[in-house]
């Protein structure tokens, strides 16, 4: 059973310094690592002035986390992969998995917010559905095998590596050229600690993109779906998976992200992150619709649910992990007995630094073993805090 955090640098209206904002993920990883959470995650965002999450390069922030934590994972959800060339990608990801000494996880996406992807990829527009998830596929597998072939070589419809007749010089890659002295194949260095590569996952909220994450032998994340629409999607994974296998990795059910603060009262609990929550469900209804939070059968023009706030609308959909220990034991209880979660994504939020800390604690010393122990995954042995697997 995994207990993970997901971390966002939030900074609402730009009113903090950017070195304040890296100093919480500091404090938060350190914190997280200490209390034995199992995982922390960070995500990919360009441009935002906006403040909901002002990280452009989560490798780099994770390399600065890998050398002050020893027991968490370090997961990206999600990066951009049409956003980057992929063998620069696969080197700076082997990098950072040396750097935490094989403790990655990697989600991909094809990008979110159209400004975002077109103005560092223009051909990776979203708008054309086919080119869009073409170039996610060619640069999944460039990564895939610069991590696992050796030499690795590539000829697509976007990249040829090595081009066309070109030589190094020397001895030092003779082994790699043909008779005329021009490269057949490069070596990738360095190539990941784990083998053959980092656990592998989609970030997607959409049938389709949960059906190729399990033909592409990944894990899905997701975070927008709840109730008959999450247990639909989980239902094609199932189904694409019993015939090509499921990595061994993935968890009975996607992870989904769910914001969580554990205080003494519902009343504190709520006070704490209530405008955190409103303001982070505007910011998805205003680009996906009132529809991202609604479930299949629910009409998003109901008078009712639009005259509903973000946190209560939230609330009574389990988009929220938001309480007393006791109300979120039992609501964790229940998505595991009910849903079959095993594998649960904590989003941070934002609140004040103390706050946070002891909401952390509380989640880690009150919640966390309650929940084990109710399902059976009581950990009956560790070496530190009490969210350890």
């Amino acid at each position: 059973m995994r207990f993970d955090l997901m971390h966002v640098l939030s900074n609402r209206g730009r009113k903090r310094p950017w070195g304040e904002l890296l100093d919480d993920s500091r404090r938060r990883a350190e914190l997280g690592d200490e209390l034995g959470f199992t995982g922390l995650w960070l995500g990919e965002h360009h441009f935002d002035a906006e403040g909901s999450d002002q990280l452009p390069n989560p490798v780099m922030l994770l390399a600065d986390l890998a050398a002050r934590t020893s027991r968490m994972r370090l997961g990206i959800a999600a990066i951009g992969l049409p956003l980057w060339h992929p063998v620069r990608l696969a080197e700076d990801l082997a990098m950072l998995d040396h750097f935490s000494r094989g403790r990655v996880d990697v989600a991909f996406s094809r990008g979110i917010l159209r400004g975002e992807i077109v103005n560092l990829n223009p051909e990776a527009d979203r708008r054309d559905e086919e080119k869009s998830r073409a170039i996610f596929a060619e640069n999944l597998e460039i990564v895939k095998r610069a991590w696992t072939r050796d030499p690795f070589r590539w000829h697509g419809e976007r990249y040829r590596i090595p081009w066309p007749e070109t030589s190094w010089g020397g001895d030092a890659l003779k082994d790699y050229e043909d008779e005329n002295g021009h490269l057949t194949g490069l070596p990738v260095i360095p190539q990941p600690v784990q083998k053959p590569m980092p656990p592998l996952y989609a970030v997607s909220q959409q049938t389709e993109g949960f059906r190729l994450a399990a033909r592409q032998g990944m894990g899905v994340i997701s975070s927008h779906p709840a109730g008959k629409k999450l247990r639909a999607l989980n239902e094609a994974y199932d189904e694409e998976a019993a015939e090509v296998g499921r990595p061994g990795h993935v968890s009975k059910v996607a992870p989904a992200v769910r914001e969580f603060f554990v205080a003494e009262s519902e009343q504190e609990a709520r006070k704490e992150i209530e405008e955190f929550v409103n303001g982070r469900f505007e910011v998805i209804k205003r680009v996906r619709g009132l529809g991202a939070w609604l479930d299949v059968d629910e009409d998003p023009e109901d008078p009712g649910l639009q005259a509903m706030t973000g946190f209560d609308l939230m609330m009574e959909r389990d988009y929220l992990f938001v309480g007393t220990p006791d109300s979120v034991v039992e609501r964790m209880v229940r998505l595991h007995d009910e849903e079959g979660w095993d594998h649960f994504m904590l989003g941070l939020g934002h609140a004040p630094a103390e706050a946070l800390d002891r909401s952390m604690r509380l989640m880690a010393e009150e919640v966390v073993p309650r929940v084990r122990r109710a399902t059976g995954n009581e950990v009956t042995s560790r070496s530190g805090g009490s969210a350890q697997s």
